[in-house]
C-alpha cells in the first residue's frame, strides 16, 4: 500500500485573502505601536519603513490560474495617495481635487494608458498632463511635482472643504482596503523634517506590458510566529510563477470622468451651502431690521405719549392758573361793585335848556330830576360830556321825549 500523502495546501477565497492582509497589517500595526511605547521610537516612521500597504497574498502556479473579475468599489469622496498602484488600471494620474491619484479606468491589452490619458500623453511628449503612477511612486508621498511644476494639495484642505473628519476618512478607506498615511491628517507646517521615502527605480519610457513586481515578505519579531505572516512567507517561498489578478472596475459611462463629476458635485454642494448660508444671513438681517423697526416705533410712541402727557399737564396748569386769576378778578370786581353799591351816589341839580336834571359827581350819569322827586326812581337819561360840556342823551322813545318837553 502506498502511503497516503497529506496535502497541506490551503485554498482561500479572494475575500479571505483581503481579510488576511488587513489582519496582518492590523497585528503589525499594534505590535509596532507597542514596541514604540516600550523602546521609545517613532511608530509612524517604522510603519512607513515597513510599507504595510504593499503586503499581498500570492498564489502558486499549482493552482489553476483564474482571472477573477473584481469590481473595485468607488469611494464616496476623494481619498489621498498612499503609495498604492494597481497595474490593471491606467498608469496615468488624475488631478482628483489636486490629490494626483491613479486613473481608475481599466487599461486594455498592453496599453499603459486609457483613451483619455493616452490622448493627453500624445500632446505632452508621451506623458499625460499630470504624470504617471510610476513617477508618483518614484518619490515620497508628499514630494511629487507634476510635469508642469504643480504639487498635490494637502489632504487636510480637502477634508475642510468637504467637512470630513479623520474617522470618516479612515472608515471609508477601510472599505477599500486602504491604509491612510497618518501624515495626511497633519497640517502642512507640522510636516517639516519628515524624511523622504526611498525612491524606486523609474520604469523606462515606452516599455509595454505589466512591470515585474518584487516579492515582499512581512516578518514580525517575537517568540511566537504570526499565523498570517507564516502564510505569506509560505506562499512566497515557492519558486513557482506568481499568478496575477486582474482587477476590473465598473465601466465608466461616456461623458465626464469621475473626477470631474465628483468635482462638479462638490462645487454644487458648496454653492448650495453658500446659498443656504446667505439665505439664513438675509433672514436674520431682515428679522433684526423688523425688530429694530418695532423697537423704534415703540420708542417714538412712548416719546409721543410722554410729550402729550406733558402738554396736557402744562395746559391744565395754565387753565388752573387762569381760572384762579379770573376768580380773583371776579372776586375783586364784585368787591368793588359791592363797595360802590354800598356807597351813595352824590348828584348835583343842573338845568339845561330850561329843564332840570341830576348829575352824578362820580360817574357823570344824568338822571331824570322829575322822576326822582315825584317817584324816587333813578331814571338814566344820558351822560355828561366833559369835552362838549353838554349831555349825551340816551336814545328814548316818543313818550319819554314828550315828558321832557313838558
Amino acid at each position: 500500500m502506498s502511503a497516503a500523502v497529506f496535502n497541506a495546501s490551503v485554498i482561500v477565497t479572494e475575500q479571505m485573502e483581503r481579510l488576511m492582509c488587513v489582519a496582518a497589517q492590523e497585528v503589525t500595526y499594534r505590535a509596532i505601536t507597542a514596541c514604540a511605547l516600550e523602546y521609545n521610537f517613532n511608530a509612524e516612521e517604522a510603519l512607513r519603513f515597513l510599507r504595510l500597504d504593499t503586503i499581498k497574498v500570492s498564489r502558486s502556479k499549482t493552482e489553476k490560474a483564474v482571472k477573477s473579475k473584481v469590481v473595485s468599489a468607488k469611494s464616496s469622496f476623494a481619498l489621498p495617495y498612499n503609495g498604492e498602484c494597481n497595474d490593471a488600471l491606467c498608469h496615468g494620474l488624475r488631478q482628483n481635487n489636486g490629490l494626483y491619484t491613479q486613473c481608475q479606468t481599466v487599461r486594455k491589452g498592453d496599453n499603459m494608458f486609457c483613451k483619455s490619458c493616452q490622448s493627453s500623453a500624445d500632446k505632452n511628449d508621451g506623458i499625460p498632463e499630470y504624470g504617471t503612477i510610476e513617477q508618483r511612486k518614484a518619490v515620497g508621498i508628499f514630494e511629487y511635482v507634476d510635469p508642469k511644476g504643480r504639487k498635490p494639495s494637502a489632504y487636510v484642505k480637502i477634508m475642510k472643504k468637504l467637512k470630513l473628519t479623520e474617522e470618516q476618512v479612515i472608515e471609508e478607506a477601510g472599505k477599500l482596503n486602504i491604509i491612510i498615511d497618518a501624515n495626511h491628517f497633519v497640517e502642512e507646517e507640522t510636516k517639516r523634517g519628515r524624511p523622504k521615502a526611498e525612491k524606486e527605480p523609474k520604469e523606462a519610457k515606452g516599455a509595454k506590458g505589466r512591470p515585474k513586481k518584487t516579492k515582499k515578505v512581512l516578518e514580525i519579531e517575537g517568540e511566537e510566529e504570526d499565523l498570517f505572516a507564516s502564510l505569506v512567507a509560505s506562499a512566497n517561498s515557492t519558486e513557482e510563477e506568481e499568478v496575477e489578478e486582474e482587477v476590473v472596475v465598473k465601466p465608466v459611462k461616456k461623458g465626464k470622468s469621475d473626477e470631474e463629476r465628483i468635482q462638479k458635485e462638490q462645487e454644487k454642494e458648496a454653492k448650495e451651502a453658500k446659498l443656504a448660508a446667505e439665505k439664513a444671513e438675509k433672514a436674520l438681517k431682515k428679522q433684526q431690521e423688523e425688530e429694530a423697526k418695532v423697537l423704534k416705533k415703540q420708542q417714538e410712541e412712548e416719546a409721543k405719549a410722554a410729550k402729550e402727557a406733558q402738554r396736557l399737564k402744562e395746559k391744565e396748569e395754565k387753565e388752573a392758573a387762569k381760572a384762579a386769576k379770573t376768580k380773583k378778578q371776579v372776586v375783586s370786581t364784585s368787591e368793588v361793585v359791592e363797595e360802590e353799591e354800598q356807597q351813595p351816589d352824590v348828584v348835583k341839580k343842573i338845568e339845561i335848556d330850561g329843564k332840570k336834571y341830576l348829575k352824578s359827581k362820580n360817574t357823570g350819569i344824568i338822571y331824570d330830576y322829575k322822576e326822582y322827586i315825584q317817584n324816587g326812581e333813578q331814571v338814566v337819561v344820558g351822560k355828561w360830556n366833559e369835552t362838549k360840556n353838554k349831555i349825551d342823551f340816551t336814545v328814548v322813545d316818543e313818550e319819554s321825549e314828550e315828558e321832557y318837553d313838558e
